[in-house]
């Protein structure tokens, strides 16, 4: 947040302001006072140009000049203070000066910048309770000071704040004071991009189409970073909105899932779907310590509307981007292989729901397999994988971003096979608690994912990923 950092008003209240009395009062002691002070002024003596101001005002209030000198001391006291980084000190002689006259604009745009700047640098240290307080401190005054381009400024600051705010709120899963964050920036400034797109996601999550749509449109006239990710969201919102008539809705009973569905006859019951999906949300929880802090959005499509919605390519079987995805014809498998889908979907959600940065594709579909009730170690699935290997078709650097991508089925069940046996490798040489604990540090740090890999496991994860992937080709 550095850049949204004013630059204070320097200026010290000069000229006809910092005056000396005409010579005709000079044998009066107020108005030696007062050009004494006005050489220690000169001389930036402030604490000393205070005191002897301060006496004269005491034995002569009404005396404008004596007033405005005083008001010079306590700006020019204040800067220093700023300068030597002492703010809490600079906002007290602020508010001295206000004191003495409420309505000055040197020291109100001061004295609001002083607060702003404090924000800012509260806000880069991610105190924002701290920063946020002394935003509203400014905005107390901010109608006061007529200067447009500084209260628009400090308006756009606070926003930005907001929108970090909320940001780190639903990193807490505290998602209804992160839907009021949200609201409030935009209230301050509503082309704040960042809070539009927060505010669009929680609303599409929901399934409330039309706010999320309104949202997203805002960012777009401001944002052109994330473009294609609001294109993608805008056009996903157009196809969603014209199948929504479609679902069915299943009660959950434990307001852990809501559950939408197209109607079918054969396969797993939607009752049993329900209950498979918490017993997902148990055991899952029980293995890694996590569960969602909101309930999952699960949609069950046809077959051409889920490829349609999601983008995937036709190997794919779900998704969980914000939403639980899958198709109706594989919830008409069998019961054991139904409920291994699942857990595999459930796991992709409640990693998203908690993990506090970035991970590699790699790891969400090797994690989410480990957790599948049939996981199991397969010989000729190894030996699928280490013939990939020695032709170098497979590469963790590849599978750091979405298997979408990737080029054909035989290519996804590869790289399945990796993230699965990689994963399965570190449990079996250091034990799940040491994935436990790393996953953890994940959910309560912001610590990047290798820093975290490298704290837990004692080396470099393309270390180790090099060592196994040696391992696997000599054997």
């Amino acid at each position: 947040m550095s850049r949204w950092v004013l630059n204070l008003l320097f200026i010290v209240l000069v000229g006809s302001i910092l005056a000396f009395a005409p010579l005709g009062y000079r044998t009066y002691e107020p108005v030696q006072k007062n050009n004494q002070a006005v050489e220690a002024l000169n001389a930036r003596k402030y604490d000393e140009a205070i005191a002897l101001l301060s006496d004269a005002m005491a034995n002569n209030p009404d005396n404008g000049v004596f007033r405005d000198n005083l008001l010079a001391a306590y700006n020019g006291k204040a800067v220093e203070a700023e300068k030597s980084s002492e703010g809490d000190k600079a906002l007290g002689w602020y508010e001295k000066g206000l004191s003495l006259d409420p309505t000055n604009q040197i020291l109100l745009q001061n004295y609001v910048t002083a607060l702003n700047n404090m924000a800012v640098h509260q806000s880069n240290e991610r105190n924002f309770p701290e920063s946020q307080g002394m935003f509203e401190r400014a905005g107390k005054r901010l109608a006061e000071v007529k200067d447009e381009g500084v209260r628009k400024e400090i308006q756009k600051n606070y926003s930005s704040l907001l929108a970090l705010w909320g940001a780190e709120l639903m990193k807490r899963d505290q998602y209804d004071q992160a839907k009021t964050a949200f609201n409030q920036a935009l209230e301050l400034n509503g082309q704040n991009p960042t809070a539009a797109i927060y505010l669009g996601d929680l609303f599409y999550e929901a399934d409330a189409y039309e706010d999320a749509r309104r949202l997203y449109a805002l960012a777009m006239e401001h944002d052109k970073t994330n473009a294609t990710y609001l294109k993608d969201r805008l056009a996903m919102i157009e196809d969603e909105s014209k199948v929504q008539a479609l679902f069915k809705k299943a009660e959950d009973s434990k307001k852990r899932f809501l559950i939408q569905y197209v109607d079918y006859n054969n396969g797993t019951p939607i009752e049993e779907i329900l209950e498979m999906l918490n017993d997902a949300y148990d055991d899952v929880g029980k293995k890694l310590g996590i569960y969602p802090a909101r309930h999952v959005n699960v949609k069950i499509y046809e077959g051409e509307d889920f490829y349609k919605i999601s983008r995937l390519p036709e190997w794919a079987v779900g998704i969980f981007d914000g939403k639980m995805r899958l198709r109706v014809e594989d919830i008409q498998s069998g019961p054991a292989q139904v409920r291994d889908l699942l857990y595999h979907e459930y796991t992709h959600a409640v990693l998203a729901m908690n993990v506090k940065q970035k991970v590699p594709a790699w790891f969400h579909e090797g994690l989410a397999q480990l957790m599948e009730p049939q996981f199991a170690e397969n010989a000729g699935e190894q030996t699928q994988m280490r013939a990939a290997l020695a032709r170098k078709q497979l590469s963790f650097e590849v599978l750091k971003e979405s298997f979408r991508e990737l080029g054909s089925r035989q290519d996804a069940e590869n790289a399945y096979l990796l993230s699965k046996y990689f994963l399965a490798s570190l449990n079996r040489t250091h034990g799940t608690k040491k994935m436990n604990t790393w996953i953890a540090e994940m959910t309560t740090t912001e610590s990047k994912f290798e820093e975290s890999f490298h704290r837990i496991y004692g080396e470099e994860v393309e270390d180790a990923q090099e060592k196994w992937i040696k391992s696997q080709v000599r054997n």
